[in-house]
């Protein structure tokens, strides 16, 4: 039977201060407190627990910064652990910027040229820079594993990639696909509620829903077909919490292309007031609890 771990990080913004002004929480403020016992363990204690694992999944909401700290901990505890054995993979750069990428990383190009040729997300050299620089500094592989935003694009706004230019071809996934079921059904409520910035009507669902997962499938398939070819590697991968969460989207689609592979997954929650507030008695200073769940 195929072992797994999954890692739960119930995640909810506190205000512990009466100010208006309070300050923003930081990693130092993190509890992470295991589902199973309920005592606490440290950001290491959750790395070593991934050890034996192929993968590890680390979802985010994109605009948390503490998130963003936790995210480059953990890369530094993964490293500590595995040597240059491990491997980034990051949503945040795109399958045709793979080349322009590695040739940063070997030092060939400027930072300058870098970013002027990968379309690096707005928050980057807040976000996601640290991590690049990490890998670049220790030698590490870094996975441009999202298909090109233009791409999936095209696919939520024509329905179809049949007039897809022959260059961009390498590019697709080998086979996506958008099947109803929970990930379906989790995304067309999430993308249909009055509140959502990106709500959608209901009759665009299907196809915007395609796009969603034409990301989830190559971003599996870039991780996969990695690993495929370096089964000693171990690869961290970082994306939206959306596209892991409970084991669906990327990770639904990556153990279906090999069953027998060891994924790991840390994802953010809102925590429901019954479950914190009795914690507050103790930790009265946590900003954000992290639950770890087998």
């Amino acid at each position: 039977m195929k072992r797994f771990l999954k890692f739960l990080c119930m995640c909810l913004i506190m205000s512990m201060a009466e100010s208006a002004h309070a300050a923003l929480p930081t990693v130092k403020d993190t509890v992470i407190i295991s589902a199973a016992d309920r005592k606490d363990v440290t950001l290491a204690e959750m790395a070593e627990n991934f050890v034996d694992y192929d993968v590890v999944f680390f979802g985010e909401f994109h605009d948390q910064d503490v998130l963003h700290e936790l995210e480059y901990e953990m890369l530094q505890q993964l490293y500590a652990i595995h040597g240059d054995k491990l491997v980034l993979s990051l949503e945040m750069f795109e399958a045709d910027n793979q080349f322009v990428l590695n040739e940063y990383l070997a030092g060939r190009i400027t930072e300058e040229e870098f970013l002027a040729k990968s379309r690096p997300w707005p928050r980057y050299k807040t976000d996601y820079r640290q991590l690049v620089e990490f890998a670049k500094a220790h030698k590490l592989p870094v996975l441009a594993s999202n298909i090109p935003r233009f791409l999936a694009a095209k696919l939520a706004k024509e329905g179809t990639l049949a007039a897809v230019a022959e260059l961009d071809k390498q590019y697709l996934p080998v086979r996506t696909y958008a099947p109803a079921g929970k990930y379906k059904e989790k995304f067309a409520a999430y993308m249909t509620k009055g509140q959502t910035p990106m709500r959608i009507p209901q009759e665009r669902i299907d196809q915007v829903f395609a796009a969603q997962c034409i990301k989830d499938d190559k971003m599996a398939e870039s991780i996969f077909y990695y690993w495929q070819d370096n089964q000693d590697k171990v690869i961290f991968h970082i994306n939206g919490c959306f596209h892991s969460d409970g084991h669906l989207g990327t990770v639904e689609k990556l153990e279906a292309l090999n069953p027998a592979l060891k994924v790991g997954v840390i994802t953010p929650k809102d925590m429901p007031e019954s479950i914190w507030k009795p914690m507050l008695m103790i930790k009265k200073t946590a900003n954000i609890l992290f639950i770890f769940q087998e």
